[in-house]
């Protein structure tokens, strides 16, 4: 049943959910209110609705039993009360990710979930890892000299710290969680889309190498250093290791990642030559300093070429 008084009379009745959904499906039929608002003035600008139809009134057909279009998801925030409803609809499924990025504008999925994504990982992780704009610029490249060994080493005797910002959802059958994580204020590089099932716009995720480095600096979104490994391993023939110091540079890390990327490559097998293209990039003011692959490591030992302490376990094979 079309309500009389939304859309023209010469729509026919059957034509009117095509189209609010062909509207929705470039937001992967996830509707926030700003999408709620830009599909409503796009039905608006094709002649379908009334001149006087609110988009409160457009809203409340779109969800009333009778359009059997949409129904209202609620994702809750642990801790809080600021709850957040996104419509989706009632007849089609949705992929979690669409759901999970619809919670921050230019979100893309990250680290644990983006190996998965990219097939780095055998795991399927539950939760999904998304990263959101930062509200503030972040910090500006450091001056060479800003780090100290004393400082290195109190900052990775410390567990890593995990957002607060997380949500979960209950969506067919299951429950799933989301962390959203902070982002720079910048424009992003090294962001793509891939395939996902019910997910016609496609699911914007880190690029593999993008991926690779934001799971080096923090390895408990990524199932720990045992998995980044692993990751390192699966993406070694395809890996483009200038653009990942590129990005690894521009990411402006106080902290020597590189060698925590030349541990990888090296105990992944990487060749003498690709290392190399680490090492000449590497900079040259933090070579000296002796760095940790992750935080809060109980047994641990020490790579002396590379100066860098690991988790016992990740030895070479």
């Amino acid at each position: 049943m079309v309500m009389p008084y939304v859309f023209y009379k010469r729509i026919k009745a059957k034509d009117i959910p095509a189209a609010v959904m062909s509207e929705s499906a470039v937001f992967n039929n996830v509707l926030a209110p700003a999408s709620i608002r830009k599909v409503y003035s796009a039905l608006r600008n094709q002649g379908y609705l009334l001149q006087r139809v609110s988009l409160s009134d457009f809203t409340k057909y779109i969800l009333s039993p009778e359009a059997k279009l949409f129904r209202e998801l609620r994702l809750v925030r642990e801790s809080h009360d600021d709850d957040v409803i996104r419509l989706i609809p009632r007849n089609q499924p949705v992929s979690p990710y669409a759901i999970a990025l619809s919670l921050s504008a230019h979100a893309y999925v990250s680290h644990y979930s983006a190996l998965y994504l990219h097939g780095l990982t055998l795991n399927v992780p539950k939760p999904i890892y998304v990263k959101s704009r930062r509200t503030k610029a972040k910090n500006p490249p450091h001056e060479p000299g800003g780090l100290t060994q004393a400082q290195l080493d109190s900052s990775f005797s410390l567990p890593s710290r995990t957002t607060g910002n997380i949500y979960t959802f209950d969506y067919e059958g299951a429950t799933h969680e989301v962390y959203l994580l902070e982002k720079s204020a910048e424009v992003d590089k090294g962001i793509t889309k891939v395939f996902a099932p019910h997910a016609p716009l496609g699911i914007a995720v880190s690029g593999v190498e993008k991926t690779l480095v934001e799971c080096v600096v923090k390895t408990n979104y990524a199932g720990g250093a045992g998995e980044v490994l692993d990751a390192f391993r699966m993406a070694k023939e395809n890996l483009k290791i200038l653009r990942m110091m590129q990005l690894l540079r521009g990411g402006n890390y106080l902290f020597p990642y590189e060698k925590n990327i030349l541990f990888y490559m090296d105990r992944a097998g990487y060749s003498e030559r690709q290392k190399n293209m680490v090492r000449e990039r590497s900079r040259p003011d933090v070579k000296g300093f002796t760095t940790y692959l992750e935080k809060d490591m109980h047994s641990k030992r020490l790579d002396p070429e590379i100066g860098i302490y690991y988790p016992r376990g990740l030895e070479s094979e």
